[in-house]
Protein backbone atom coordinates (compact mmCIF):
# COMPACT_ATOMS: atom_id res chain seq x y z
CA UNK A 1 0.00 0.00 0.00
CA UNK A 2 2.84 2.33 0.86
CA UNK A 3 4.50 1.59 -2.45
CA UNK A 4 1.23 2.36 -4.26
CA UNK A 5 0.95 5.77 -2.55
CA UNK A 6 4.51 6.64 -3.50
CA UNK A 7 3.78 5.76 -7.14
CA UNK A 8 0.61 7.91 -7.19
CA UNK A 9 2.37 10.92 -5.64
CA UNK A 10 5.25 10.50 -8.10
CA UNK A 11 2.83 10.42 -11.04
CA UNK A 12 1.07 13.59 -9.86
CA UNK A 13 4.42 15.34 -9.52
CA UNK A 14 5.29 14.45 -13.12
CA UNK A 15 1.88 15.74 -14.37
CA UNK A 16 2.24 19.05 -12.55
CA UNK A 17 5.73 19.47 -13.98
CA UNK A 18 4.31 19.17 -17.49
CA UNK A 19 1.77 22.08 -16.95
CA UNK A 20 3.08 25.54 -17.94
CA UNK A 21 2.10 28.40 -15.61
CA UNK A 22 1.46 31.82 -17.35
CA UNK A 23 1.25 35.25 -15.66
CA UNK A 24 0.67 38.79 -17.04
CA UNK A 25 0.54 42.31 -15.58
CA UNK A 26 -1.00 45.24 -17.50
CA UNK A 27 -1.73 48.84 -16.46
CA UNK A 28 -4.90 50.31 -17.94
CA UNK A 29 -5.36 54.09 -18.19
CA UNK A 30 -8.88 55.22 -17.29
CA UNK A 31 -9.92 58.70 -18.46
CA UNK A 32 -12.80 61.03 -19.25
CA UNK A 33 -12.87 64.65 -20.42
CA UNK A 34 -15.36 67.20 -19.12
CA UNK A 35 -15.98 69.68 -21.95
CA UNK A 36 -15.25 73.38 -21.73
CA UNK A 37 -18.28 75.68 -22.02
CA UNK A 38 -19.17 76.78 -25.52
CA UNK A 39 -21.01 79.96 -24.56
CA UNK A 40 -22.40 82.14 -21.76
CA UNK A 41 -26.13 82.61 -21.34
CA UNK A 42 -28.07 85.49 -19.77
CA UNK A 43 -31.70 84.59 -19.23
CA UNK A 44 -34.26 87.15 -18.08
CA UNK A 45 -37.43 86.19 -16.19
CA UNK A 46 -40.27 88.32 -14.91
CA UNK A 47 -41.23 87.33 -11.35
CA UNK A 48 -44.73 87.93 -9.99
CA UNK A 49 -44.44 89.93 -6.76
CA UNK A 50 -47.36 88.14 -5.11
CA UNK A 51 -46.95 84.50 -6.19
CA UNK A 52 -43.24 84.40 -6.96
CA UNK A 53 -43.99 82.70 -10.28
CA UNK A 54 -41.28 83.00 -12.94
CA UNK A 55 -42.11 83.81 -16.57
CA UNK A 56 -39.13 83.49 -18.92
CA UNK A 57 -38.80 86.46 -21.25
CA UNK A 58 -37.94 85.96 -24.94
CA UNK A 59 -34.27 85.30 -25.72
CA UNK A 60 -32.40 88.56 -26.14
CA UNK A 61 -34.70 90.60 -23.88
CA UNK A 62 -32.89 93.69 -22.57
CA UNK A 63 -35.79 95.93 -21.50
CA UNK A 64 -36.57 95.66 -17.77
CA UNK A 65 -39.77 97.69 -17.59
CA UNK A 66 -41.59 97.92 -14.24
CA UNK A 67 -44.73 99.52 -15.64
CA UNK A 68 -47.44 99.82 -14.66
CA UNK A 69 -46.65 101.37 -11.29
CA UNK A 70 -49.65 101.32 -8.96
CA UNK A 71 -50.15 103.72 -6.08
CA UNK A 72 -50.30 101.94 -2.71
CA UNK A 73 -52.62 103.96 -0.46
CA UNK A 74 -51.22 102.34 2.70
CA UNK A 75 -47.57 103.22 2.16
CA UNK A 76 -48.26 106.14 -0.23
CA UNK A 77 -45.72 104.95 -2.76
CA UNK A 78 -45.87 103.57 -6.31
CA UNK A 79 -45.07 99.86 -6.69
CA UNK A 80 -44.97 97.39 -9.61
CA UNK A 81 -46.56 93.94 -9.62
CA UNK A 82 -43.33 92.25 -10.70
CA UNK A 83 -39.56 92.28 -10.57
CA UNK A 84 -36.90 90.61 -12.71
CA UNK A 85 -34.36 87.79 -12.40
CA UNK A 86 -31.26 87.71 -14.59
CA UNK A 87 -29.54 84.30 -14.67
CA UNK A 88 -25.90 84.29 -15.80
CA UNK A 89 -24.40 80.87 -16.53
CA UNK A 90 -22.42 78.77 -18.99
CA UNK A 91 -23.68 76.63 -21.88
CA UNK A 92 -22.36 73.38 -23.32
CA UNK A 93 -19.80 72.52 -20.66
CA UNK A 94 -18.56 72.92 -17.12
CA UNK A 95 -17.58 76.07 -15.30
CA UNK A 96 -19.04 79.19 -13.77
CA UNK A 97 -18.88 82.76 -15.06
CA UNK A 98 -16.89 85.67 -13.68
CA UNK A 99 -19.35 88.58 -13.75
CA UNK A 100 -19.05 92.35 -13.46
CA UNK A 101 -22.06 94.67 -13.09
CA UNK A 102 -22.09 98.46 -13.61
CA UNK A 103 -25.06 100.83 -13.55
CA UNK A 104 -25.35 104.16 -15.37
CA UNK A 105 -28.08 106.70 -14.66
CA UNK A 106 -30.36 107.70 -17.52
CA UNK A 107 -33.35 110.03 -17.79
CA UNK A 108 -34.30 111.60 -14.47
CA UNK A 109 -37.35 113.89 -14.30
CA UNK A 110 -36.25 114.85 -10.77
CA UNK A 111 -33.13 116.51 -12.14
CA UNK A 112 -29.69 115.59 -10.87
CA UNK A 113 -30.70 113.41 -7.91
CA UNK A 114 -33.21 110.78 -6.78
CA UNK A 115 -33.22 108.99 -10.13
CA UNK A 116 -33.82 105.39 -11.18
CA UNK A 117 -30.59 104.17 -9.60
CA UNK A 118 -31.74 105.28 -6.14
CA UNK A 119 -35.24 103.84 -6.63
CA UNK A 120 -34.20 100.34 -7.74
CA UNK A 121 -32.12 97.49 -6.33
CA UNK A 122 -30.19 94.37 -7.27
CA UNK A 123 -29.97 91.24 -5.12
CA UNK A 124 -27.15 88.75 -5.75
CA UNK A 125 -27.51 84.99 -5.26
CA UNK A 126 -25.88 81.70 -6.18
CA UNK A 127 -28.22 79.10 -7.67
CA UNK A 128 -27.48 75.37 -7.74
CA UNK A 129 -29.77 73.06 -9.72
CA UNK A 130 -31.25 70.38 -7.47
CA UNK A 131 -32.68 66.94 -8.14
CA UNK A 132 -36.27 68.15 -8.45
CA UNK A 133 -35.44 70.43 -11.36
CA UNK A 134 -35.50 73.61 -9.27
CA UNK A 135 -32.61 75.47 -7.67
CA UNK A 136 -31.20 75.89 -4.20
CA UNK A 137 -30.46 79.54 -3.53
CA UNK A 138 -27.70 81.07 -1.41
CA UNK A 139 -27.57 84.85 -1.03
CA UNK A 140 -24.16 86.39 -1.70
CA UNK A 141 -23.69 88.45 1.44
CA UNK A 142 -20.41 89.90 0.14
CA UNK A 143 -22.53 91.85 -2.33
CA UNK A 144 -25.14 93.22 0.03
CA UNK A 145 -26.75 90.83 -0.82
CA UNK A 146 -28.99 93.72 -1.97
CA UNK A 147 -27.73 97.08 -3.20
CA UNK A 148 -29.11 100.17 -4.89
CA UNK A 149 -28.42 100.05 -8.61
CA UNK A 150 -26.62 103.38 -8.40
CA UNK A 151 -24.05 101.74 -6.08
CA UNK A 152 -23.08 99.13 -8.68
CA UNK A 153 -19.83 100.26 -10.27
CA UNK A 154 -17.71 97.32 -11.33
CA UNK A 155 -19.48 95.01 -8.87
CA UNK A 156 -17.45 91.82 -9.31
CA UNK A 157 -18.94 88.40 -8.60
CA UNK A 158 -16.14 85.87 -9.04
CA UNK A 159 -16.52 82.42 -10.55
CA UNK A 160 -15.43 80.98 -7.19
CA UNK A 161 -18.44 82.58 -5.48
CA UNK A 162 -20.84 80.75 -7.79
CA UNK A 163 -18.75 77.61 -8.38
CA UNK A 164 -20.96 74.61 -9.08
CA UNK A 165 -23.89 76.83 -9.98
CA UNK A 166 -24.74 80.13 -11.61
CA UNK A 167 -25.36 83.76 -10.71
CA UNK A 168 -28.87 85.12 -10.32
CA UNK A 169 -29.51 88.85 -9.96
CA UNK A 170 -32.93 90.01 -8.87
CA UNK A 171 -33.66 93.56 -10.07
CA UNK A 172 -36.59 95.37 -8.48
CA UNK A 173 -38.06 98.71 -7.42
CA UNK A 174 -37.18 100.01 -3.93
CA UNK A 175 -40.19 99.71 -1.60
CA UNK A 176 -38.55 99.95 1.81
CA UNK A 177 -39.17 96.25 2.48
CA UNK A 178 -37.64 94.98 5.72
CA UNK A 179 -38.10 91.32 4.80
CA UNK A 180 -34.73 89.62 4.33
CA UNK A 181 -32.92 90.56 2.24
CA UNK A 182 -34.11 94.03 3.24
CA UNK A 183 -34.03 96.98 0.87
CA UNK A 184 -30.99 99.19 1.53
CA UNK A 185 -31.85 101.99 3.94
CA UNK A 186 -30.50 104.71 1.63
CA UNK A 187 -32.93 103.94 -1.20
CA UNK A 188 -36.00 105.95 -2.19
CA UNK A 189 -39.47 104.93 -3.43
CA UNK A 190 -41.47 106.34 -6.31
CA UNK A 191 -43.97 108.70 -4.71
CA UNK A 192 -46.09 111.78 -5.38
CA UNK A 193 -43.10 113.85 -4.23
CA UNK A 194 -41.34 112.86 -7.48
CA UNK A 195 -41.68 114.65 -10.78
CA UNK A 196 -43.89 112.83 -13.28
CA UNK A 197 -42.22 111.19 -16.26
CA UNK A 198 -40.10 108.23 -17.31
CA UNK A 199 -37.06 107.28 -15.22
CA UNK A 200 -34.38 105.17 -16.91
CA UNK A 201 -30.95 103.67 -16.34
CA UNK A 202 -28.58 101.14 -17.93
CA UNK A 203 -27.30 97.97 -16.28
CA UNK A 204 -24.16 96.60 -17.97
CA UNK A 205 -23.54 92.92 -17.17
CA UNK A 206 -20.26 91.47 -18.44
CA UNK A 207 -19.51 87.77 -17.95
CA UNK A 208 -16.45 85.69 -18.87
CA UNK A 209 -15.25 82.15 -18.17
CA UNK A 210 -11.58 82.03 -17.19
Amino acid sequence: MKTMMVLIIGALFLVLQSISVWAASTTFTVSATVPDPSDISMTVSSVNSSSGAFTTEPQGTTALNFDPLTFNTTSNIYVPDHYFAIDVGVVGGAGSPDTTVTYSEGANPNGSSNGMGVKSTATFAKEVTNGSGGTTETLLTAHGPKKRLIDLSGEHVTSTEVSGGFLRMYVGVWTGSTTAPADPSNGQPFSNADAAGEYTGSLLVTAVVN
